[in-house]
């Protein structure tokens, strides 16, 4: 687990945000906002840690990393490095158990998935997937370097399997159920700093009983509509996430709890 300050109250949770930039290809860190800590091509200059029930901080990285997609084995073969100087980067960390987090979501914010390469011995990262449906995603890598620097480019891809319904359509209902559970989400803002609980219940109305994934008891990656990325943890129950929010912007927000051995993923829309 990497090395995070700690600032422990009553309460809930970590910040990870991240600002891509967009195009294809090959791309750079971007701009960032870690939990206090603004970051513009790799450089950080402190603003001040959020406030928090639980904070933990992680540090924007300094070096200046780039995700390049690279040739896969098969179709279905997701295969991209990072680099340094062209050359490929190795050099990482652990966060939250993993070496990459790789998100994959469609630009119109209706698929997503959270999932875990595998790096080869050249260094390149492979993840086996089929989207569910075709056209125009993001693909972030959610890492740390071995000094606990924080980056998620990303890059473009385009999957000719059938589109379906295309396009961003908001809902705003904060009560969903998912494989049985009921969930509710509940928003407190105070100015650009929002808070967001959740209360899980199961089908008898008990509460869920939250087992730790990937380190935490939840995560929660909020997205715009341009593709700008925050990823946030819950550490406690009931499990609530914050964030650096924009004014007059839309969020969508995949939430993931583990329950019973099982990771469930929830979708809340909300807007600033």
């Amino acid at each position: 687990m990497n090395k995070k300050l700690c600032s422990l109250l009553l309460g809930t949770l970590v910040l990870a945000a991240c600002t891509p930039n967009g195009g294809k290809m090959n791309h750079s860190t971007g701009g960032m906002n870690m939990g206090g800590m603004n970051m513009d091509n790799g450089i950080a200059t402190s603003e001040g840690m959020m406030a928090g029930d639980h904070a933990m901080m992680m540090q924007p990285g300094k070096q200046q990393l780039t995700v390049q997609e690279e040739n896969g084995s098969s179709p279905t073969d997701l295969a991209f490095s990072i680099r340094k100087d062209g050359q490929v980067f190795t050099d990482f960390g652990i966060s939250h158990t993993k070496k990459m987090h790789f998100i994959i979501v469609r630009d119109d914010l209706q698929y997503f998935s959270h999932v875990h390469p595998t790096m080869d011995a050249r260094g390149i990262w492979h993840e086996t997937f089929t989207p569910e449906a075709g056209g125009n995603y993001w693909l972030y890598a959610d890492f740390v370097d071995s000094a606990d620097g924080s980056y998620s480019p990303r890059y473009g891809q385009t999957f000719t399997a059938d589109k379906g319904q295309y396009g961003l359509v908001k809902d705003f209902t904060m009560e969903k159920t998912v494989d049985g559970y009921h969930i509710t989400m509940q928003p407190n803002v105070t100015g650009t700093s929002a808070k967001f609980a959740y209360t899980i219940t199961d089908g008898a109305g008990k509460p869920a009983e939250l087992e730790d994934y990937l380190g935490a008891k939840g995560h929660s990656i909020l997205f715009t509509s341009k593709g700008d990325f925050t990823h946030a943890h819950a550490e406690s129950f009931p499990p609530v996430f914050a964030a650096k929010v924009a004014d007059n912007t839309f969020y969508r927000m995949y939430t993931q709890f583990q329950i019973n051995g099982k990771v469930i993923t929830v979708p809340f829309d909300w807007q600033s």
